[in-house]
């Protein structure tokens, strides 16, 4: 059987300048009209008739498109994109001095056990949370509204699908069924969930704790009359079992925004918070269906225990993730501190040693043919690296993403149509890419498939700042070998670029 490879288009807003987004076009077409106004209203001069048509415009073209990088960050991007992130970061400063603490220790509890409002309080890049539990098929779950962003999630935690262990056909077959998936929500027009997230966290574990139990064993009174050839036999299956020095958690995550028919829905089913809850679950079922009929084996829906240990675990990967009696008020640690451009540094209640992390998000993805594993060099190619990845598809019906395919087509058509009137030579990789982008929106039409927009950010994590560069390094490397995969690290907004690889399918314009 032939291997069966999978292409990405690429995006390229195009406009009346060129490759620029609407922002950029306004800040150039102002300074051509600031440099004529100005050359006009000095016409009686001539040298300053010429210095006002020319500053405006050389500033304008210095804003949109000259290199530049603050100091303390690690990217170069014009000013004009850096302006937008240098506000944030300064209104994050100016909000906590840099250091989020969580009042959870002083809140303490109330005398029923449940904590007070002040406690739930979330650190800098997080949106405003309630969390209502719900019942699905019988098991806890936790719906997730956040009035802010004005959307509501719910997930479920699943087992590895493992395409890395199956042949070139079960490969090809698992991706048919997961498609399947999405064509169920995002091929219907009133259906509320129009985005998908799927996590793939990986930590740490030891892989001699094993051993160490048997060592702690043998020294037990409790074993101290257990016959020799027991001893021998349980040494013998104990250097068989096969340990690993990673553990690896997937999850997906569904996500509704508040509309009219999603409110519908839920006064249906109840009352203000509790209606909407009820009916996420409602669409948490299914998920849980539809991933059934993927061969996707589901654990367990999140509920507040899975949540909080999934959350805290993220933030403090020393605190053990199967600690699922963690209340919500101790999901985030003591301390986030977003102060330094290049990382977020995390500190967790009772100690002394921070945790520093670091955020990228997938700034191009490949334009070559690849397998459908092309992801395994960041998945399970990096051992020691404490990751999530996180992949977030925004789906739309066929007939708008055959549309959204012509007009990038169009564009990617028209920009090459100029580099050959300006007598530039065509990029290889980008006629590659119009050839995906060209490719896809025939399978489209032809299979009437729902569409789907992908954003990937990827978080690591180290326990020095030393520690994470090097990561970070080995990191861009992994991406270049899959399928030659870029990432840019996001300096100076990593608090909520973090919040991205949460399980609230953020991250999407």
């Amino acid at each position: 059987m032939s291997t069966r490879t999978y292409q990405f288009g690429k995006h390229r807003p195009t406009g009346l300048v060129g490759r620029r987004d609407l922002g950029e076009q306004v800040v150039l077409g102002s300074g051509a009209v600031t440099g004529l106004l100005l050359g006009f209203a000095f016409s009686g001069a001539t040298a300053l008739a010429a210095a006002g048509l020319v500053v405006p415009i050389l500033i304008a073209l210095a804003i949109v498109y000259a290199p530049y990088r603050p100091k303390g960050t690690s990217q170069r991007r014009s000013i004009y994109r850096w302006w937008r992130i240098n506000r944030y970061h300064r209104k994050a400063l100016r909000r906590t001095g840099g250091v989020w603490v969580s009042p959870a220790v002083e809140a303490g509890v109330r005398r029923d056990g449940t904590p007070p409002d002040v406690a739930l309080a979330e650190p800098e890049g997080i949106a405003g949370m309630t969390w209502v539990p719900v019942t699905v098929r019988g098991q806890q779950a936790v719906v997730v509204l956040q009035p802010q962003a004005g959307c509501v999630t719910a997930a479920l935690e699943v087992t590895s699908p493992g395409l890395g262990g199956k042949d070139v056909g079960e490969q090809v077959v698992a991706l048919e069924r997961w498609g399947e998936l999405l064509d169920a929500f995002g091929n219907v027009e009133e259906h509320p969930v129009k985005r998908i997230q799927v996590l793939a966290r990986q930590m740490k574990s030891d892989p001699y704790a094993h051993q160490r139990f048997v060592a702690q064993r043998d020294q037990s009174a409790a074993t101290a009359s257990a016959p020799q050839w027991l001893k021998d036999s349980y040494d013998v299956l104990a250097n068989a079992v096969s340990t690993s020095a990673e553990e690896h958690r997937y999850y997906i995550t569904i996500h509704a925004k508040f509309t009219r028919d999603l409110a519908a829905e839920g006064s249906a089913r109840g009352t203000g918070d509790d209606g909407i809850a009820a009916a996420m679950a409602m669409y948490l079922d299914e998920l849980w269906s539809r991933a059934e009929d993927a061969d996707l084996s589901v654990v367990a829906p999140l509920d507040e225990g899975r949540l909080t240990a999934l959350i805290r675990n993220s933030y403090d990967p020393d605190h053990a993730i199967w600690d699922i009696e963690l209340p919500q008020a101790h999901a985030f640690p003591r301390n986030v501190d977003v102060r330094n451009g290049t990382y977020l540094a995390t500190r967790a209640a009772g100690s002394t040693e921070s945790w520093y992390h670091a955020t990228a998000y997938v700034a191009a993805w490949p334009t070559t043919p690849v397998g459908p594993g092309f992801l395994s060099p960041l998945l399970i190619g990096m051992p020691d690296v404490i990751r999530t990845f996180s992949v977030t598809q925004q789906l739309e019906p066929n007939d708008k993403a055959v549309e959204r395919m012509l007009s990038e087509d169009t564009n990617n058509q028209a920009e090459m149509q100029r580099n050959r009137q300006r007598g530039k030579n065509i990029d290889p990789r980008d006629q590659i890419a119009a050839s995906a982008t060209g490719s896809r929106g025939m399978a489209l039409a032809a299979s009437g498939a729902a569409g789907s927009a992908v954003v990937g950010y990827i978080t690591i994590s180290a326990r020095s700042a030393e520690e994470l560069e090097r990561t970070k390094r080995t990191t861009a490397s992994r991406a270049r070998n899959a399928g030659g995969l870029r990432i840019e690290w996001l300096d100076l907004e990593h608090g909520r670029a973090f919040a991205n690889t949460l399980p609230f399918a953020g991250g999407v314009k």
